[in-house]
């Protein structure tokens, strides 16, 4: 029931998170992770788009003008049908890297998104409380340090786990739960990237964040799966889930610790 509970809490703070963004018209958070992924895909896109044709076109070079005859119609018919496996190469590679790329974004980017995060919870625990604070730089490069730090630590130990899952495929029955899994670590790390920041508003050290938050695994895997079911939504998604997860993550800590008195 406890598990139930948390999940609920973790996905309701999702639309408290909304409306908390209309409320106090912070669309500009929105808008600046969705610059960054931008800017990251389509460099990407154009790297992507410039060498794989170069590399297929190379594996795939075959020249039929010195041949003639029955060899040169054989060359034709043989280079016709590379071409078309060339061309389905082409796409498959192209899918691969963008699956590649796909499953590395969301850390990348909370990483770079990092310093802004600290500053929009800064900002949300500020309007929500009504008390305005100077800005402080050396607290501020604290906060962005300490949320690059767990960020690389979950980076770490996600990629450890999913090593393990990807082995335990050769474990029969156990692999048909694998995609289950991956999501669900997956989730966990990214819901918990995005509580640490709140946590540390609230002046806990890294061992009591991690302690926390441990204690609500559940709660950590709601707000991360809410997170990738987003960013599934290409764009939109991605403009979206860094704010709007770091602002939920803000309110389902505030709802379990009134649960805890």
């Amino acid at each position: 029931m406890a598990i139930y509970n948390n999940i609920s809490i973790a996905f309701n703070s999702f639309k408290t998170a909304h409306s908390f963004v209309r409320k106090h018209r912070l669309w500009h958070f929105v808008l600046i992770p969705g610059i960054i992924n931008l800017v990251l895909f389509i460099s990407f896109l154009m790297w992507l788009l410039g060498n794989v044709n170069g590399w297929i076109d190379a594996l795939f070079e075959w020249d039929c003008e010195n041949e003639d005859g029955f060899v040169y119609y054989s060359c034709e018919i043989f280079s016709t049908t590379l071409g078309v496996m060339k061309y389905f190469l082409g796409w498959l590679v192209k899918s691969v890297f963008i699956m590649l790329y796909l499953s590395v974004y969301k850390s990348v980017i909370l990483i770079l998104y990092s310093p802004i995060i600290a500053y929009l919870i800064e900002v949300v625990d500020q309007k929500k409380n009504g008390i305005e604070l100077p800005f402080s730089m050396e607290q501020f490069l604290k906060d962005t340090v300490r949320g690059v730090s767990i960020a690389i630590r979950n980076i770490l130990l996600e990629g450890i786990c999913i090593f393990v899952i990807l082995i335990m495929t050769l474990v029969p029955v156990v692999n048909l739960f694998q995609p289950i899994i991956l999501w669900l670590v997956s989730a966990y790390f990214l819901g918990f990237s995005m509580m640490d920041y709140s946590l540390e508003r609230k002046r806990l050290s890294a061992r009591n964040s991690i302690d926390f938050i441990k204690r609500n695994k559940s709660t950590a895997v709601g707000i991360g799966s809410v997170f990738q079911l987003m960013y599934l939504v290409p764009i939109i998604g991605w403009m979206f889930a860094p704010t709007y997860a770091a602002i939920a993550a803000y309110f389902t800590i505030e709802e379990l610790e009134k649960n805890e008195v």
